[in-house]
């Protein structure tokens, strides 16, 4: 145990560190050691999520009833607008839930910008391919989309900032394709309208280069 003299003296950037990592124990997606995600953006993919998240398990297909998938805003990594889910009676989000180790959970929300306001975090009931429900963590934008996205009635009405990135896009796809989400959703996927950017580094990265896509 530190000593009183030592506390006097530690750093506060050291007690920020500390206190980061102190995990909540009411934490309703908690499994033992380890907590339950649900990834419905690049986080579907294996590759993707175990740049920040390496001890991060698969689970398998998971849906989300009455939400749907939506992007906005803009993030300078892919360079579009990331996903999101949003609330929406009747409507689902197709995605994959992994198992994750608590020593990660810091890491999971720095990589969503939790600290910067940019996602939130939530508790949301998930289903999975067995017709059992699983508590997961899921995140959503702060500054959630108003219009469906299907309710533009012609691509080039999409604005800017609800349109994903091709490289950003791609990702999605692979990880529904790996997931083994249903045909019909990842079809959808395809279709969405992106604003054409790609970021060389993490298309070959996560090797997407091949990646297609109908928009």
């Amino acid at each position: 145990m530190l000593s009183y003299s030592l506390l006097l003296i530690l750093p506060l950037s050291l007690w920020s560190c500390l206190s980061a990592y102190v995990i909540p124990s009411d934490l309703p997606e908690r499994v033992g050691d380890n907590f339950i995600y649900f990834g419905y953006g690049s986080n579907m993919l294996t590759k993707r999520i175990h740049i920040q998240n390496p001890t991060a398990v698969k689970i398998g297909m998971g849906i989300l009833k009455d939400y749907r998938l939506d992007f906005n805003t803009y993030t300078e990594r892919w360079g579009g607008a990331p996903a999101t889910i949003v609330p929406m009676p009747g409507a689902y989000v197709y995605g994959t839930l992994w198992e994750i180790s608590l020593s990660n959970l810091d890491d999971i929300d720095d990589q969503e910008g939790v600290h910067e306001g940019i996602y939130y975090a939530a508790s949301l009931p998930v289903l999975l391919s067995n017709n059992t429900v699983a508590t997961a963590r899921a995140y959503l934008l702060a500054d959630q989309p108003k219009k469906p996205l299907n309710d533009f009635s012609d691509d080039d009405k999409v604005p800017l900032k609800r349109q994903p990135s091709k490289t950003y896009l791609q990702c999605l796809v692979k990880g529904a394709e790996e997931t083994g989400i249903v045909p019909w959703y990842i079809e959808w996927l395809k279709s969405v309208k992106h604003n054409g950017h790609v970021a060389p580094d993490l298309e070959q990265i996560l090797d997407l280069k091949d990646v297609q896509l109908n928009s």
